[in-house]
């Protein structure tokens, strides 16, 4: 392994210095900050619609959530096949049309339709960026940096992205906020349009049945071959079944845990995002050249203990300190996973890794999101939660066994990525 000297250091400025990634960053910036006026105003909409109905609001999220569980491994074969710039601007554009039309509705299952439609498109937006990113930059040394980035961005619309959407709804009325975050779309389409970079498919392949399920099954196969794949596919779908049911818990330990007024869990989660925040500005910094088991294990590990800790806290004081450190943990095994698969996975498979991945993980949250709920009401907070701390333990643990975490990467310092065809 070439010896890592202070020239091998990449930070922010490097990557943003790619003129195509910045543009694609901008892009997701921008659009972000959309995203976030439109989670509010949509929940707003629904329940003005249903008369305030909570099992509205919970239809609506099954539409969001529906998509990528029907579609993903699908969605993942189209977008190898397809030139993931256009794919990207088309996406837009569309997701731009439907968001414009959904304050013309007047009844809440054309709204869930929509957002069933909206969902549907980001099942081919989502794997696309993800396997364009790596294509934008020059060293594999990036690609973690350009994650860090694109995810702290992320994180950082979550903390003043709801309080701007929250005062934009009040000035400028619901309505009005969908026509906004529509523009959002298209500017976000207008950047990507500026990328330079082409990503054609590597080859030309008919539209036909037998191709699709050539190329999906290929995809399949890809994942028993890689061991860095599967095993972040295993040991993630592990974490998301006890993930996804810390979220269910959390805000219904605030009331019967710490027997505070709900609205201290936004305080919490706004504690949280900073850390998260900050906590992927370092990994970009300073975790370049750290193996990315030794930032994932841990994430999981702290994430576990700290569930049993909230399980038995019973002070508000002592839970922001623990979501804060829930924060850390969260930021050390997301990015550091987005970033391993793109380094590992060749252009020509990333479309299909990424969109299998999603649809697995987002039907394992689906799963622990019901399990999770019943226990909390059967069993009571105290012992779910305390559970699902002990789950993602049990997830370090069984990561650490697994091939892929136990093999060293073979990252050089320096070394070119490969570009994509065309």
């Amino acid at each position: 392994m070439i010896p890592v000297g202070p020239e091998d250091r990449v930070d922010f400025k490097t990557v943003l210095g790619r003129k195509d990634f910045f543009r694609l960053w901008l892009s997701q910036a921008v659009s972000l900050l959309g995203d976030r006026l439109t989670q509010v105003a949509l929940f707003i909409f629904i329940l003005e619609l249903a008369h305030g109905s909570a099992a509205a609001v919970g239809v609506f999220l099954a539409c969001q959530a529906l998509p990528l569980i029907i579609f993903g491994p699908l969605a993942g074969v189209f977008v190898d096949r397809w030139d993931k710039r256009r794919t990207m601007v088309v996406c837009d554009v569309v997701r731009a049309v439907i968001i414009a039309v959904v304050p013309l509705l007047g009844d809440a299952r054309l709204v869930y339709v929509m957002a069933f439609l909206m969902a549907t498109v980001s099942t081919l937006f989502n794997p696309a960026i993800m396997a364009t990113t790596p294509e934008l930059l020059g060293r594999r040394e990036e690609i973690l940096v350009a994650n860090s980035l694109m995810y702290s961005t992320k994180f950082l619309t979550d903390i003043i992205g709801f309080t701007l959407a929250a005062t934009i709804v009040l000035a400028i009325g619901v309505k009005a906020a969908f026509i906004l975050d529509a523009l959002t779309f298209l500017a976000s389409a207008a950047l990507i349009m500026l990328i330079q970079k082409r990503f054609p498919a590597p080859k030309r392949k008919t539209l036909d049945f037998t191709g699709v399920w050539e190329d999906l099954g290929a995809g399949i196969r890809y994942h028993r071959q890689n061991p860095v794949v599967l095993s972040l596919l295993i040991s993630f779908s592990l974490g998301v079944l006890a993930m996804g049911g810390l979220n269910t818990l959390l805000l219904v330990a605030v009331d019967r845990l710490l027997a505070v007024e709900r609205f201290w869990y936004g305080y919490l989660l706004a504690v949280q995002g900073v850390t998260m925040f900050a906590t992927t500005l370092a990994i970009g910094k300073w975790a370049q050249k750290v193996p990315r088991p030794v930032l994932i294990l841990p994430g999981f590990l702290v994430t576990g203990l700290c569930a049993v800790a909230l399980s038995v806290t019973r002070d508000l004081g002592l839970a922001f300190v623990i979501y804060a450190v829930i924060g850390v943990a969260n930021s050390l095994f997301l990015v550091p996973s987005v970033a391993w698969i793109q380094e590992v996975v060749p252009f020509e498979f990333r479309g299909r890794v990424m969109a299998l991945r999603m649809m697995v993980l987002n039907l394992a949250a689906v799963c622990s999101y019901i399990i999770t709920g019943r226990l909390g009401d059967t069993l009571g907070v105290t012992p779910a939660m305390a559970g699902v701390g002990l789950l993602l333990v049990f997830t370090a643990i069984v990561s650490a066994a697994l091939p892929g975490f136990r093999l060293t990467p073979t990252r050089q310092p320096g070394s070119e990525l490969p570009s994509a065809p065309g």
